[in-house]
């Protein structure tokens, strides 16, 4: 073998390589299988209820939640994030309450 080529080649150069991720199955899964970016969302499980709830109300081709990873974790389309923290924070505003003082104390009743 003549000095200074290499022993063996790739039949397809490294940057010309598709990506592939094996499945849970042991199936090889092209990069076009694996899910879009997204983001990932960490709330309380109330919350995780009322986002699992507007994806819901969505229509089939416009649901937003990739995948549900626990009770706190949700990963959720790049393209949908900032409606879903909007409709959060408006959720949030209207379930908050303010501390009122208990009935009965301080009454002046003279």
């Amino acid at each position: 073998m003549p000095r200074g080529k290499s022993r063996s080649k790739s039949p397809v150069p490294k940057s010309k390589k598709k990506a592939t991720a094996v499945g849970g199955d042991g199936g090889s899964l092209s990069s076009s299988d694996l899910p879009s970016a997204g983001y990932l969302l960490t709330c309380d499980p109330p919350t995780t209820q009322f986002v699992k709830h507007l994806n819901e109300t969505k229509r089939v081709g416009k649901k937003f939640i990739i995948e549900e990873l626990d009770a706190t974790h949700l990963l959720i389309k790049g393209n949908a994030r900032e409606e879903v923290l909007s409709k959060v924070e408006e959720w949030m505003d209207a379930n908050v309450f303010t501390n009122v003082e208990r009935v009965g104390e301080n009454l002046d009743t003279s």
